[in-house]
């Protein structure tokens, strides 16, 4: 399951509560959705393949994810140290 945040085109925004309640008939778990149109949800990687084409949605972002070296790996390090 991935975090993702969907926009939507201004087109549909006086739909947005039939659009979140078919993206979750898809299987997406919407944490919050605002009426400026975007929607914080969580979603596996098929029903993410299945909605990104959507024609109400204009863009869609999945989390990120990075990781740090721990302070005594020696990117961490200063040179002369």
């Amino acid at each position: 399951m991935r975090q993702i945040v969907i926009t939507i085109s201004d087109i549909y925004l006086d739909q947005l509560a039939t659009l979140v309640q078919s993206l979750r008939e898809d299987g997406v778990i919407v944490t919050h959705f605002y009426e400026f149109g975007v929607i914080i949800a969580i979603a596996d990687e098929t029903v993410i393949s299945r909605i990104r084409n959507r024609k109400e949605i204009i863009a869609l972002n999945e989390e990120q994810e990075a990781t740090i070296p721990p302070p005594e790996a020696d990117i961490q390090i200063f040179p002369d140290e």
